[in-house]
């Protein structure tokens, strides 16, 4: 290094930043952390079967976000949900400001712990980008999130801008202080992150795939009953405390509802001589409603054909076509989507059609539903089954059978005429049983709660 340059870096370290300006790096930093851990708190009780404070519904819905495909991919991959990343970049931030602060009081240099600050700020800002442009993509947005948001960009205004004329001095080894104080962050914050519950239908569909691996290497062909007995024995046994509550509630449920009559099935899917009919009753823009089809799909490739039929019905959550809700505002894809629905259905391809939809779900139109219909059904032909009567008597019909359940929303999930859940163990264990809540393998199950809510 030239006596120059060498000059220049030891003039930058002695002079270091305003103490004020770096006490304010760390007030926010402070903040940053108690709003991350709140949301983190809030994630814990959403995915508990509580709601969340920001969980509004539609675009501006918390829960769209964190449980968006994004999301689930980094809390799967990393083991550290979204907030729990904000609350690791959050100490960081608090720490290094705080640390360089005890350094400039003792007269010693600081400018690693300056370059580490301003490129774990310059982190943030990017994190903050990738976010907005994940919710960009996905169609929600985080309400609760944009408070962190707000602070990092504030951090960074500081450390960024206020702090330009400084630079990066020791940048080498401000860089290696950054990823080691994240590094710790993240080992401090793994634990607790692994034990985050994740979306029940993720984790669900994940307890249901491995059960019936395990139980079809553990048994022999042609070992029927006992290949089931061992696949619930096998699915109890790998589910966490919560979802065994949840468990036990949905069965609950199923057991306590009364069997009622339904119309013939429309368009069912599996052989009409299945001793299991589930009927489903969904909304277009019901996140739920397209984690149950997921759901219905994986439980097809782990039960084999002939366990279980199913016969798809609507339930929009408007009051335009369903008079159960108040008329909703604006656009009307939730009616347009249901009619639209009914109309494919007997063609055969209704499944694919519906899969199209709640894979565009997020800010959907009715324009968008009449286009994703073009490869299955001729837009005029559409259009016209549409606006017909007898598909808005077919919706009508959908919403009385739905509505004898007392139904509050979706998605509204009937087994054999009695109501169910739309949780995944729930439905591959009453697969499994044949209709039956009463297997053995239930007992070790925790008492229901009479008070659940579920759908």
């Amino acid at each position: 290094m030239s006596r120059k340059r060498l000059e220049k870096r030891e003039s930058s370290e002695a002079a270091g930043p305003d103490p004020r300006s770096a006490a304010k790096l760390v007030a926010l930093g402070v903040l940053s952390g108690l709003w991350s851990l709140f949301l983190w708190a809030e994630l814990v009780v959403l995915r508990s079967g509580g709601s969340a404070f920001c969980g509004f519904g539609g675009r501006f819905d918390c829960n769209a976000v964190w449980s968006g495909a994004f999301a689930s991919w980094v809390h799967g991959t990393t083991g550290l949900p979204l907030a729990g990343w904000g609350l690791a970049w959050s100490l960081v931030a608090a720490l290094l400001p705080l640390l360089m602060l005890l350094r400039l009081a003792e007269g010693r240099p600081a400018g690693s712990l300056l370059s580490a600050t301003r490129l774990t700020a310059g982190a943030g800002v990017l994190a903050v980008a990738i976010f907005l442009v994940v919710s960009a993509l996905e169609g929600a947005v985080c309400v609760g999130c944009i408070g962190t948001y707000v602070l990092v960009l504030l951090y960074a205004a500081v450390a960024l801008f206020s702090w330009r004329p400084l630079g990066f001095p020791s940048w080498e080894r401000g860089a290696v202080v950054a990823a080691g104080g994240t590094a710790a962050a993240f080992a401090l914050l793994l634990y607790p992150g692994l034990h985050t519950p994740k979306s029940s239908g993720e984790a669900g569909r994940r307890a249901v795939t491995e059960a019936s691996g395990r139980s079809a290497s553990g048994a022999s062909a042609g070992t029927g009953d006992l290949r089931r007995d061992k696949a619930l024995e096998d699915l109890v046994a790998s589910l966490d405390p919560a979802m065994k509550q949840t468990l036990s509630d949905s069965l609950n449920i199923y057991r306590m509802s009364p069997e009622r009559p339904l119309p013939p099935p429309r368009a069912l899917q599996g052989s009409d001589l299945a001793r299991i009919r589930i009927t489903d009753f969904t909304d277009v823009l019901c996140e739920h409603c397209a984690d149950l089809h997921q759901t219905l799909e994986e439980l097809r490739k782990d039960t084999g054909p002939g366990s279980f039929s199913v016969d798809s019905r609507q339930f929009p959550l408007d009051g335009r076509c369903n008079p159960v809700f108040e008329p909703a505002r604006g656009d009307d894809v939730r009616c347009v989507a249901a009619k639209a629905r009914i109309c494919v259905d007997p063609t055969g391809r209704g499944e694919p059609f519906a899969a199209a939809l709640f894979a565009r779900q997020k800010g959907l139109t009715a324009k968008q539903v009449l286009d994703i219909a073009a490869p299955f059904m001729p837009r005029a032909q559409l259009t016209a089954c549409i606006d017909a009567v007898a598909t808005r008597q077919k919706l009508e019909e959908d919403v009385a059978a739905a509505s004898s359940y007392d139904t509050d929303g979706t998605p509204l999930v009937v087994v054999n005429g009695k109501r169910g859940t739309s949780f995944g163990p729930f439905l591959y264990a009453i697969i499994l049983t044949k209709g039956s809540a009463d297997h053995p393998a239930f007992d070790t199950l925790p008492p229901p709660n009479p008070a659940a809510h579920l759908h």
